[in-house]
């Protein structure tokens, strides 16, 4: 069972696997998990399918694994978009590589770790899931739905239970497992038993020289100038260049009317087409951490540089995609000149790589086509500048961002410090500096100073000059003048515009309001004293501008508080008033009268909601009808309620974790202790009223009730053979407050509306209650779920790792006849002014109707519910009344 969070699964697995697993061989990338997949070039995939085995879950189509000396890195594809890492998908790793341990998943692999969206679980003793995983470091990308991921694990992580290691072997199998909306697994990546084998591939060679790759003058290469568009295709690794239309040379490659301008041409190409393909093999078998490769490149116009076939730098060429008649942007100047940049090491694989290079004619420069470079892997590179122009100038409105940023190239570890006007510029020792909202303070010159173990380089000083735009009211209408009744709240509001940043003051008549420094102005409770004009100064480092003047008119209350709502409970009554109340009136037992002889023993308010009172009261009879009266209680303005106010209420149960109101009832269900370490339900208590079902549950010390690891069976329709059959024909499941529907009997086939869960205490707890709407509905068809006036149940109590240990009843359901309630009497109408609304309030049944007069006048219905009626308190006069 499974509900936005872990839960079982449950595998049925005939016969036994016997199953011979060879294990890939692994690839050491350090892989930056961040979506866009640049580091996954070159690595071919370790299982792909052509079609999807399901409709009926994510579907998985390829999947790549690599690793370095911290983590393994697992990237998939999907057939259609969609988000792979919810309950409904898991990740089993076999990580002994051995089938014979751990919980079997699917019969394929021996699982010692499940993860299922991002955290882990442990399962090396055979259970679904035996307690969490620390240190898994987990990390993946894309964040949104999409065909491609990828996700890293730390090959560190620990069992949570004795704190060993996960990863115990140089070898490992995993298993991709999808699942449809019911929670059934439908989708296995790979399908075969064994799982995706994997052999962890141990960290390559430190490089401690400059080594080059590719060299300018000796390097082969294969190039196509036949003037055809090859599209992608020859970029992929598999790529014959051997074909026809391609032939070898070595660089220089070109021509040109000054080749003295340039080093010797040696492979000479022919004008006319306006894109040249070239292509080039080297080995390579070292770690590239802290290593710069640098390129030295002569090109007479642009190109699109790649590394097996991951696109590692632009020369003089447009953003965005790039076909076969792109142009380049613009030559080199002067000609024959040197471009020197870096190109990242992510791309590299151990062993065979390919550089590939496709160059493209500038408009009107046909008369030249040059190229040729170098590819250095350097240890030993001193900071070097790539261009002189960098970082550049800007200009920035005040409350915008910016960002100063400089090419270097240099081996590593690199060492960046950001100087402000010559000084060093605190916290800024990232290679980018971000001023996230550019203030006049901001203004200056700035500079980046590159340090590694060979030398120190400091950039041009950039010049930021901070520009602003004056501040100006976008909304002349606000202020706007109110009048509002004493006692509730008022809100003024400026809208302005300008460089940031914006700053506000209000005032009444002249005077500074203390700490009203924001856009908007609220007075929480209004008095008489605080009539009069309200205005905002608004400014910034440019301007200041005042907003116009508002007028407040306070309206003097002489509305009377009326009852809105009565609640009670067999030991006490909660009283709601239409406002604030005096504390002092309120707080009186005198003022409040109950009937059937029932006693006010004390007054207490409510301290968050001044409008509420709590009555303590002797006892009364749990689902009996009582009449509160009301009198002498003021406003805060000193308005007494209509004396005699009245309101009927059921005395009923208050889910508020006191369980006083279940004094005197008795447990339909009382179990024995028999699973001490788990959930062990005690006894079961139930009631309900016109509006809900209640329930009261308590279990044997120690243990503690946790509603995540409990599930709540209801047979709704009174019929054993309808609903989940497996618990007693069960049409609705609750669990952690929601509800599922169950009544075609499957597990869960959807969502319950209007439950209304409240529960006390909310989490865990010896003992606790709860309360179900008897209104609830069915998603799928919204028809009722309770239909008869029988319901039975089963409750149903897991372990941590989510499997039944303990059940009441042990066997069968109880059952429970819902008790009608009487209904309340009718009560008076109560007819008051609330912030220029009419609120018509009543208890007890009736319909409401209004006419224009109360003799020779046609009485129509009025659509309330509830019993209250509000409308605006302007038009004809209305009389109201109830009819039976």
């Amino acid at each position: 069972m499974k509900f936005n969070k872990l839960q079982r699964v449950t595998l049925t697995i005939a016969g036994a696997w016997v199953i011979s697993m060879g294990a890939y061989a692994g690839t050491f990338k350090h892989i930056a998990v961040d979506g866009s997949f640049t580091d996954w070039a070159g690595i071919a995939p370790a299982f792909t399918r052509s079609a999807p085995d399901t409709t009926t879950s994510v579907a998985y189509k390829d999947i790549y694994v690599a690793n370095d000396e911290n983590y393994l890195y697992i990237r998939f594809t999907l057939f259609s978009a969609d988000d792979p890492f919810t309950s409904h998908q898991n990740i089993f790793l076999d990580t002994d590589n051995n089938t014979g341990t751990g919980f079997s998943a699917g019969g394929r692999v021996g699982s010692e770790m499940l993860i299922q969206g991002g955290s882990g679980y442990q399962e090396k003793n055979g259970g679904f899931n035996e307690g969490g995983i620390n240190g898994l470091d987990w990390a993946s990308g894309p964040a949104a739905p999409g065909t491609d991921f990828e996700v890293r694990i730390s090959r560190s992580a620990t069992y949570g239970s004795d704190n060993s290691a996960v990863f115990t072997s140089d070898s490992l199998a995993f298993l991709l497992e999808a699942e449809d909306a019911g929670f059934n697994p439908v989708e296995f990546a790979p399908s075969d038993p064994g799982g995706l084998a994997y052999t962890f591939e141990a960290a390559p060679a430190v490089l401690s020289s400059n080594l080059v790759l590719v060299s300018l003058a000796d390097a082969s290469w294969q190039k196509n100038s036949s003037g055809t568009d090859l599209g992608s295709a020859w970029l992929d690794s598999a790529y014959d260049d051997t074909q026809a239309g391609w032939s070898a040379g070595q660089g220089l490659f070109g021509y040109t009317p000054t080749p003295a301008a340039y080093p010797p041409i040696k492979t000479a190409l022919s004008a006319g087409p306006n894109t040249f393909y070239f292509r080039t093999h080297f080995s390579w078998s070292y770690e590239t951490s802290n290593l710069v490769f640098v390129v030295t490149n002569y090109l007479s116009d642009g190109a699109v540089y790649y590394i097996n076939g991951q696109e590692v730098q632009r020369v003089r060429m447009p953003a965005g995609s790039i076909g076969y008649q792109t142009n380049a942007s613009g030559t080199a100047t002067p000609v024959g000149s040197v471009d020197l940049f870096g190109i990242p090491g992510g791309p590299l694989l151990v062993g065979d790589n390919i550089l590939e290079v496709e160059t493209h004619q500038a408009p009107s420069s046909s008369q030249d086509m040059v190229f040729g470079l170098s590819l250095t892997a350097a240890a030993q590179f001193p900071v070097t500048l790539v261009d002189a122009a960098e970082p550049a100038d800007r200009s920035v409105v005040a409350g915008n961002s910016t960002a100063f940023s400089a090419e270097v190239l240099g081996s590593g570890p690199l060492s960046y410090q950001w100087l402000k006007d010559g000084q060093v510029l605190s916290n800024a020792t990232d290679a980018v500096l971000t001023i996230p909202v550019v203030l006049p303070g901001d203004a200056g010159s700035y500079a980046l100073r590159v340090s590694n173990s060979f030398s120190t380089n400091t950039t041009r000083a950039a010049l930021l000059t901070v520009t602003g735009t004056p501040v100006v009211i976008t909304d002349p209408a606000q202020p706007a003048d109110q009048s509002i009744v004493e006692g509730f709240p008022v809100t003024f509001s400026v809208s302005a515009s300008g460089s940031a940043p914006l700053d506000y003051k209000w005032f009444k008549g002249t005077d500074f309001i203390t700490d009203a420094t924001n856009s908007t102005y609220t007075i929480a409770s209004v008095q008489p004293a605080d009539a009069g004009n309200y205005h905002a100064v608004v400014s910034n480092p440019v301007s200041s501008t005042n907003s116009r003047s508002a007028t407040l008119t306070v309206l003097l209350d002489k509305t009377s508080p009326t009852l809105t709502d009565v609640q009670g409970s067999p030991n006490q009554v909660i009283v709601t008033f239409s406002e604030p109340v005096d504390p002092a009136t309120a707080a009186q037992p005198g003022n409040y009268l109950l009937d059937r002889g029932v006693n006010i023993l004390s007054v207490s308010p409510v301290i968050d909601n001044p409008a509420q009172v709590i009555l303590v009261t002797s006892n009364q009879t749990r689902g009996s009808v009582y009449t509160l009266t009301v009198s002498r209680v003021q406003d805060l303005f000193g308005n007494p309620i209509p004396a005699n106010s009245r309101k009927a209420f059921l005395s009923t149960v208050i889910v508020d974790g006191s369980f006083d109101d279940w004094l005197g009832l008795a447990p339909i269900y009382s179990g024995d202790s028999n699973n001490p370490t788990e959930t062990n339900f005690k006894d079961i208590y139930v009631f309900n009223d016109a509006s809900n079902i209640y329930f009261r549950v308590t279990t044997w010390d120690p243990t503690v009730l946790q509603i995540w690891h409990n599930n709540f069976f209801f047979d709704t329709d009174n019929d054993p053979t309808t609903g989940l059959t497996s618990w007693g024909g069960a049409e609705m499941l609750i669990q952690g407050g929601a509800g599922y529907q169950e009544k075609n009997g499957g597990f869960n086939e959807g969502g319950i509306s209007g439950v209304d869960w409240l529960c006390a205490p909310a989490d865990t707890g010896t003992n606790f209650e709860f309360r179900i709407s008897r209104a609830a509905t069915y998603d799928s068809d919204h028809l009722p779920v309770f239909t008869t006036n029988i319901i039975n149940f089963a409750f149903d109590a897991e372990n941590t790792s989510f499997q039944s240990v303990n059940r009441a009843p042990a066997s069968g359901s109880l059952s429970y006849t819902l008790v009608e309630s009487p209904p309340l009497p009718p009560g008076p109408l109560s007819v008051a002014l609330v912030g220029g609304q009419v609120h018509v309030t009543w208890t007890g049944p009736g319909t409401l109707q209004s006419a224009g007069a109360l003799v020779n006048s046609l009485w129509t219905n009025v659509p309330a519910s509830n019993g209250q009626y509000v409308a605006p308190a302007t038009g004809a006069r209305q009389f109201f009344r109830l009819s039976q």
